[in-house]
């Protein structure tokens, strides 16, 4: 098994997923702060445009999860970023907003095609360091993240309506390089990859309470982060009176250290176990999140790094539980983790831009409301195994059953 660092088909995924994170780090930034103005959104509506977006790139996941698993990946990961590209791209031109969200909708089926593929690649190019590995493709889906929010506010700013085609072609100019990288991933990975299983099943080792945790974790976590990382330049435009380009710098900078806390909570995490990890993670956020909007000023450039960080740490080990969760068909469990509970970051979203209205709790309100979702997180990961005794538990019963049946 090639290095993690020196791995062509691990780094061809990453260089995928930072393509598809950037679109997707720019719509907040896109619908939030400028088709609002344009269309004359509501916050409801901002809300309903990001929920929907999300809702079509998460609730697709476990099938094109299921469909990489059988024919194979590569077209699902090009053509999942060539999709996405095309339709967001036109997302700035429609009129109204029944014709945004109905674009928007499209375009989340390409991030759907790619996740669950290239996180199952992931995972198998790592080897042994699976953790690692998925931290690193987390990396760089949490670096386009990261320039996402700020690239849109530079782009729209100077390019106006015009700006979703150049952040378009921004990531068409990235899908022949991957196209290239993934052929050589995976003439050089077929041995590696184990036969997937068409027969879904799930590992005997998780019972039903550990699996409905892990569901309302993963869940939870993507309300919460879904609606922080949207709301939050609203939030310092309303409030702080923050200009659009300063508060999209403050969440690239929040979104770029949840990418090197990803990949620190990766390691970390097969180091001491993904459940410590987890928990220490969202509850060092709840401190820190209450004080970005309670500081509600300049101060905020000094707490968000720290917040990201911190966040960040969760995924990786969060993604490797899903995972082991269906350890015959990995596809299936990236879609899963990556899919079906980020739905409920949609429905989140749907749910904090109803709350945010001037005539119910206001922005204000609702963004303190939601620091206290991390500490109900924590305490629903607790029960849940560690990653690494899950891992090692799998093996063990691999070597158990090998020894009675005399296989090797």
């Amino acid at each position: 098994m090639r290095p993690v660092w020196k791995n062509v088909t691990l780094w061809s995924l990453v260089l995928g997923h930072f393509c598809v994170d950037m679109l997707a780090g720019s719509m907040p930034i896109v619908v939030g702060l400028y088709l609002k103005d344009s269309l004359q959104l509501d916050l409801t509506q901002v809300g309903l445009m990001l929920g929907v977006y999300k809702l079509s790139s998460s609730l697709t996941q476990p099938l094109f999860g299921y469909l990489s698993d059988r024919y194979g990946g590569r077209w699902f990961a090009v053509g999942g970023v060539l999709w996405m590209a095309l339709f967001q791209g036109a997302v700035g031109f429609m009129p109204d907003l029944s014709g945004a969200l109905t674009l928007a909708a499209f375009a989340g089926l390409g991030s759907a095609a790619f996740h669950p593929q290239g996180a199952s690649g992931a995972n198998v190019a790592a080897g042994e360091n699976k953790t690692a590995g998925v931290a690193l493709f987390m990396l760089g889906g949490n670096m386009g993240f990261a320039v996402g929010p700020i690239l849109a506010a530079l782009v729209m700013g100077r390019a106006g309506i015009w700006g979703t085609a150049v952040l378009a072609g921004i990531a068409l100019l990235i899908v022949p390089f991957l196209y290239l990288l993934t052929g050589q991933a995976q003439r050089s990975s077929t041995a590696e990859r184990p036969a997937a299983n068409w027969k879904i099943e799930l590992n005997p080792l998780f019972s039903t309470g550990v699996i409905v945790c892990l569901i309302l974790v993963m869940s939870l976590r993507a309300w919460s982060q879904e609606s922080f990382s949207a709301f939050l330049p609203q939030f310092f435009v309303d409030i702080a009176q923050f200009s659009k380009t300063s508060a999209s710098a403050l969440s690239s900078l929040m979104l770029l250290t949840v990418a090197f806390g990803s990949l620190a909570g990766g390691i970390l995490s097969d180091r001491i176990g993904g459940v410590r990890v987890m928990v220490g993670s969202m509850l060092l956020s709840v401190p820190l999140l209450l004080a970005l909007f309670l500081l509600g000023d300049w101060r905020a450039y000094f707490v968000a790094p720290f917040i990201g960080f911190v966040t960040g740490a969760a995924w990786p080990p969060m993604l490797v539980l899903a995972q082991s969760l269906f350890p015959k068909n990995a596809g299936v469990g990236s879609g899963v983790a990556l899919g079906f509970v980020f739905a409920m970051g949609g429905v989140g979203l749907n749910l904090t831009g109803w709350l945010a209205e001037p005539h119910r709790l206001g922005i204000y309100s609702a963004m303190l409301l939601l620091c206290a979702v991390p500490a109900l997180t924590a305490l629903f990961a607790l029960p849940l195994p560690s990653v690494s005794r899950t891992g090692l538990v799998v093996r063990q019963k691999v070597r158990n059953v090998a020894a009675v049946t005399g296989s090797d």
